[in-house]
């Protein structure tokens, strides 16, 4: 009888292995299944990204162009800081003299605007617009005072007139 058992026992763990190593292949293809879903999804998501990114360039384009062919190209607490960079290619320099931009500890977003950059470090949002439109060639006047001044950024002086 013992034998008998003992046989039977040792059937069933057959059958438990068996049926553990078909499970372990099962398991082995979902993971594969999901490795692959995963990767297709981060190629989407850098898809997207991307595509993102261009639409927000060239929407940004498009605005100072409308501005620039409308005569009414000025910089403005709406506009965006790539806007602001688009429209004058010595913005950048501008911006990095306010220390917004130029290196990692004063990093900008493009997407937010001047006036909530300005809001955010402290800046006076008044003189750096003046000084951004003087280089438009536009008077830097607001409120009735002129803003004019000389703009120092290292390695670059720009005097604007």
């Amino acid at each position: 009888m013992a034998t008998v058992v003992s046989i039977a026992a040792l059937f069933l763990a057959f059958l438990a292995l068996g049926y553990a190593w078909k499970l372990q292949r099962e398991l082995d293809v979902a993971r594969g299944r999901l490795d692959r879903y995963n990767r297709t999804l981060f190629k989407v998501e850098e898809s997207i990204r991307t595509l993102r990114e261009e639409m927000e360039n060239a929407t940004a384009r498009l605005r100072v162009e409308m501005m620039q062919r409308t005569g009414a190209a000025r910089f403005t607490p709406e506009m965006t800081v790539r806007e602001a960079l688009l429209l004058h290619p010595q913005a950048q320099q501008i911006l990095a003299g306010f220390h917004l931009g130029g290196c990692s500890s004063c990093a900008v977003e493009p997407d937010e605007t001047l006036a909530a950059l300005c809001a955010s470090r402290g800046i006076n949002e008044t003189e750096l617009l003046a000084n951004l439109n003087q280089l438009l060639g536009a008077r830097g006047e607001q409120n009735g005072v002129e803003s004019y001044r000389m703009v120092k950024v290292p390695n670059v002086q720009l005097e604007i007139e």
